[in-house]
């Protein structure tokens, strides 16, 4: 009687991956495509613009965890929302995902991987989450606002650098010019009185 089951049950999961349909049973029996090749981004990017994107990022997929989505899908979501230099990294994650690979693999492989350390800490920090099974939305949060503090001390930095050399033209051209208006006349003058 069991075999009979166990059989019925065979030819059952059998026949479903022999027709076309889009549960999840049929798709994880179809095999796998290879994994695409990942090549080394063409786009350049500094610092300060990955640290621009990353509190929009990372607020996306907290709100969308915080709903009650999972952290694969509140990933999907920030991508699809996004663009720019982390929307194709996490974007090349998902694709991964989606031919078979697991997702906290490919969040330690970007960690150790990016050539950006923002974006090796948020990949670390999420997959930490997923395997400690830590509130998600919780640690977004506190990395949200950490980066917003980073972000603010890097533009002060820049703006201070910038001050100083604002401060070049000032000292060397503007200074000396105003002094040759202002001393000029009065040479000028007293040169003509002497005479």
């Amino acid at each position: 009687m069991e075999s009979l089951t166990l059989t019925l049950i065979a030819l059952s999961i059998l026949g479903l991956s022999l027709f076309p349909s889009k549960s999840g049973l049929v798709r994880r029996l179809r095999p796998r495509q290879s994994l695409p090749i990942r090549r080394p981004s063409t786009q350049s990017f500094s610092e300060i613009d990955v640290l621009l994107e990353i509190p929009d990022f990372a607020s996306l997929i907290g709100f969308a965890v915080a709903a009650g989505e999972s952290l694969e899908t509140g990933l999907r979501i920030a991508v699809q929302r996004s663009s720019g230099f982390l929307s194709q990294e996490f974007g090349f994650i998902i694709r991964n995902v989606d031919h078979g690979s697991i997702l906290q693999v490919e969040l330690e492989r970007v960690s150790r991987e990016s050539n950006s350390q923002q974006v090796s800490e948020l990949a670390l920090k999420l997959a930490l989450a997923t395997s400690n099974g830590s509130a998600v939305s919780d640690l977004i949060g506190e990395y949200v606002q950490s980066s917003i503090l980073e972000l603010k001390a890097v533009l002060l930095e820049r703006a201070g650098k910038n001050e100083t050399k604002m401060m070049i033209p000032l000292v060397f051209v503007i200074l000396p010019v105003t002094v040759l208006f202002a001393v000029y006349p009065s040479l000028n003058i007293l040169q003509n009185s002497f005479l």
